[in-house]
């Protein structure tokens, strides 16, 4: 397994059209699946501005993990809703629909993590 003393940054990628919100949602891509002996498919660092949400379905045959960076937004997968705080995590199945809501004042950031399955 390979190992990382830093995190390789990319340019931002804006994509607003695919989310929600006031935005923009910014997507800065620091891993793809070339950098890992693993099923992981890319690492994300996301921003989210207040008032913006993250919404649609997993791809199929891949899940979802967001880890929360900072802030407390609300997450709702496959109908249930919990509050995220800093530290917490969030996990995606194959095929599960999920919204994330940045309803709070502050950006929120996340870290997204796409796996095959």
């Amino acid at each position: 397994m390979q190992r990382f003393s830093s995190l390789e940054e990319v340019p931002p990628v804006q994509r607003e059209r695919e989310h929600d919100g006031i935005g923009p949602i910014v997507f800065r891509r620091m891993l793809a699946a070339e950098s890992f002996e693993t099923n992981i498919d890319f690492v994300d660092l996301t921003t989210i501005p207040p008032g913006s949400t993250i919404g649609r379905h997993s791809h199929d045959g891949t899940e979802e993990l967001y880890f929360i960076a900072s802030g407390e937004p609300l997450m709702r997968v496959d109908g249930i809703e919990r509050r995220l705080r800093r530290g917490g995590v969030a996990v995606v199945h194959p095929g599960g629909w999920h919204e994330l809501v940045n309803d709070t004042p502050d950006p929120v950031e996340i870290f997204v993590v796409q796996v095959s399955r």
